[in-house]
């Protein structure tokens, strides 16, 4: 399934999820135990990010 996006509409998902890889962030510094399933999600948010990029760029 294909979505079609304004540019405008993207940025602000790509805004969401860096905000969120941020929040993660913080989150590893407080919560020792949930740190690698933390860092796993946060993986998967930059692999989210470069398939947002590489659409943005075709």
């Amino acid at each position: 399934m294909k979505l079609e996006l304004e540019f405008e509409e993207i940025k602000n998902i790509e805004n969401l999820i860096s905000n969120r890889i941020n929040e993660l962030r913080e989150k590893l510094v407080d919560d020792d135990d949930k740190e690698e399933e933390l860092r796993e999600i946060i993986r998967y948010y930059k692999r989210l990010m470069k398939k947002i990029n590489e659409q943005i760029e075709e």
